[in-house]
């Protein structure tokens, strides 16, 4: 939050963090009953996350039958009860939220006096824009060969707590404004036209202290359906999502198949393969996967899973194992990526495919010293701070505003990056765009994204903690993004307070995030400001924001920054230490001079501490940020870090950041035009009807070795005593 006053109101609002969400007693703090929505369940072969009854799906594209829902929404603001909303979900509740609908959720309700809408956009546009609650409706048609179909109904993100009824029958709830959620339809999906309608209410900042964000995140407060609404048709047995654990010579996939249907079917098999992939000045922007593929491209390696039974609307997970031998691995200087593929057959035919791209790669932490290692080489990452938020064109000298950028606005963000040779993205404090990502993973950029834990104190994380919500978007995250290989950081929150709480919330979430993917280091941002801050034990890298001679060190960033590199150094001597944000704005009269002081006092100190120097500690540098953006924070209007202008135009310190992030890496600039190559093979794997017998194998060895060498002591023992008897 590298913002001066807006610092000075938090101070205030932490010191009356009681307050907030009080109940009307006064005595206690009222915590929302309202339970998440997304958990863990064994199925035959493994465990799944499910999410409103089914398994939660991959919301990458795939090319399958679709029907894109981003047309035709009315809007209409209405007075939506806060204590009906965080209320517990039962027969009651749902009649209640019925009752408040007034028949806005069933679909002959006449919506033609309501607004039109964007999908995905924002009820609170820049920069007159107010967090506005209400319902959104759309109508639809489906095709009438999507009969018997298995259809998902996908949301990429709706701000902040939303219901949703299809054709007046209840789907369900979602709480969390940033991370995507889906629905099974079932029988209240018609074939010809249907009508979908939302309820959202995103609670006042400041309001509740049990919400995820519960506060300002010095960005814009986006309300509405913020992300991108689809329907999508797979055969009844379906591939629902495919996993790639990623190694260098290797790659564990997980694949969750379903039946959504009330037959059985008993002769199912699963061949999947590895393909090379091409990017092209062509395809960079192309979501589905196989345009990646190259024409006459020759399979890397198969495996086929037979013997698969699955009864009447069962979940199964079949693990698939491939070796390689000279495969591309993924680096920010040559991001190599490879096309996975799911083919799914009945009785030897194939009802439904799955596609996704992955990359090889590593990242972790040297286990001989406080240094970052991609593939098993040094690297330090020079980086920025990017918003979701549409920039260009400019609006009287400001970002033009908006939700979600375009693939054309990410592409945009990422060139700019490339440009000033960054190649690592901070994605504010939410997770990256989707689109952001795809291109982070095409072009070479690593990517550090997190939830918005932003500015918490020891009571927020408490209660956050408790309801479970925290978990669930970081889940949420793990889970969308988890082929993606240029996400390399998973953070847990940002420039917070409190120490026992704050390292008990660290600890659970880096558990978490390590039991759902475990390729990623685990992080928070910290405090610069207090260097031996140590709730970031638990996890993997040490992370900072460092404003030394702009909010805090005297009036110059020196010595302070270095001082307090060194004390984090001491504080975390086997982590590297991550300097998250480091920036300054330009002032209110136009002069961005004191940026470029800020930066040439500030990179120095880091330059020098790099972690691919000799005895270096420093894993990154990261400006805050890119680009100028919008912020709700009363009396500012425009955040204007930015090393871009609104305009598109570098400035001074633009022109500084890309001479001195030169000395450190120059990413490519370019899409690779490569194709990846190398072989590979399938690796034998058990079945997982025997699964139990091998487990009961693994426990019981153990089990009988130790009576084995107990039973052989005591008869040595014995043995001794008799022979000193005689």
């Amino acid at each position: 939050m590298p913002n001066l006053e807006f610092k000075k109101l938090l101070v205030f609002v932490t010191a009356l963090g009681s307050i907030a969400g009080l109940s009307s007693c006064g005595s206690s703090v009222s915590v929302a009953a309202l339970q998440p929505t997304l958990t863990f369940q064994l199925v035959d072969g493994g465990r799944v996350a499910t999410q409103a009854g089914q398994p939660v799906p991959s919301f990458s594209y795939q090319p399958r039958p679709r029907v894109e829902l981003g047309e035709g929404w009315r809007f209409e603001p209405a007075d939506l009860s806060p204590v009906l909303t965080f209320a517990t979900r039962s027969r009651e509740t749902v009649r209640d939220l019925e009752t408040e609908a007034a028949g806005r959720q069933k679909a002959g309700f006449d919506d033609a006096t309501w607004q039109p809408i964007d999908v995905p956009g924002s009820t609170s546009p820049p920069p007159g824009g107010h967090p506005t609650d209400g319902w959104y409706r759309d109508t639809f048609t489906v095709p009438p060969d999507w009969s018997g179909q298995a259809v998902t109904l996908k949301f990429g993100s709706v701000n902040y707590l939303s219901d949703v009824w299809l054709n007046g029958v209840y789907l369900g709830y979602h709480e969390g404004g940033v991370t995507p959620f889906a629905f099974s339809p079932g029988k209240a999906l018609v074939s010809g036209t249907n009508t979908l309608a939302v309820r959202v209410y995103d609670p006042p900042k400041g309001a509740r202290i049990d919400v995820l964000p519960w506060y300002y995140n010095d960005a814009w407060e986006y309300e509405g359906i913020t992300g991108p609404v689809w329907l999508e048709a797979a055969h009844p047995l379906h591939v629902v999502r495919a996993d790639v654990v990623p190694y260098l010579d290797a790659a564990d996939v997980s694949v969750v198949l379903q039946n959504s249907s009330e037959a059985s079917y008993s002769n199912v098999s699963l061949d999947v393969e590895v393909l090379p992939a091409a990017v092209t000045a062509s395809n960079l922007l192309d979501p589905n996967p196989v345009s990646l593929i190259p024409k006459d491209a020759q399979t890397i390696a198969t495996q086929a899973i037979d013997g698969i039974t699955l009864n009447a609307n069962a979940v199964a997970v079949r693990e698939g194992n491939f070796v390689f031998s000279g495969a591309d691995h993924w680096t920010v200087l040559h991001p190599a990526l490879y096309v996975l593929g799911v083919h799914v057959l009945s009785n030897g035919i194939v009802v439904d495919s799955f596609y996704d791209t992955f990359g090889l790669r590593r990242i972790q932490v040297d286990p001989t010293a406080p240094r970052l290692l991609l593939n098993g080489d040094p690297i330090a990452f020079t980086g920025v701070a990017v918003q979701d938020e549409r920039v260009a064109p400019a609006v009287n000298g400001a970002p033009r505003g908006g939700t979600p950028g375009s693939p054309d606005d990410e592409l945009r963000i990422a060139r700019q990056a490339q440009s000033v040779n960054a190649d690592l993205l901070r994605t504010n404090h939410v997770p990256g765009n989707p689109a952001l990502l795809m291109l982070a993973d095409r072009l070479g950029l690593g990517v550090w994204e997190e939830i918005p834990m932003n500015h918490f104190t020891p009571e927020t994380f408490t209660y956050v903690m408790q309801r479970g919500i925290a978990q669930q978007m970081l889940a949420e995250m793990d889970l969308r993004d988890f082929n993606r290989p240029s996400v390399m950081f998973h953070a847990f929150a940002n420039e917070s307070t409190g120490v026992n709480e704050r390292a008990a919330a660290m600890q659970a979430l880096h558990d978490l995030d390590r039991k759902i993917d475990g390729t990623r280091l685990t992080a928070q941002a910290m405090y610069g400001s207090d260097p031996t801050d140590p709730t970031s034990s638990p996890l993997d890298v040490a992370g900072y924001t460092f404003y030394y001679g702009v909010f805090y060190g005297g009036r110059s960033p020196e010595p302070g920054t270095l001082r307090a590199l060194q004390q984090a150094h001491r504080m975390y001597p086997h982590k590297p230490v991550m300097v998250l944000e480091f920036g300054q704005w330009v002032y209110d009269n136009g002069y961005d001079g004191q940026q470029g002081v800020v930066f040439s006092k500030t990179w120095p100190a880091l330059l020098a501490h790099l972690d691919t120097a000799q005895d270096g500690y420093i894993g990154a540098a990261v400006w805050w940020s890119l680009n100028d953006y919008w912020t709700d924070v009363a009396g500012i209007g425009v955040e204007r870090f930015g090393l871009y202008a609104p305009d598109g135009k570098l400035r001074r310190v633009g022109h500084l950041a890309q001479a001195s992030f030169g000395e450190v890496t120059v990413p490519t600039g370019t899409a690779p035009g490569f194709t990846s190559g190398g072989s590979g093979a399938a690796e034998p794997v058990t079945e997982p009807a025997h699964i139990l017998m091998h487990l009961g194998y693994a426990l019981l060895f153990p089990v009988v070795l130790v009576a084995l060498i107990v039973a052989a002591m005591v008869a040595a023992r014995r043995t001794r005593r008799l022979r000193g008897a005689t």
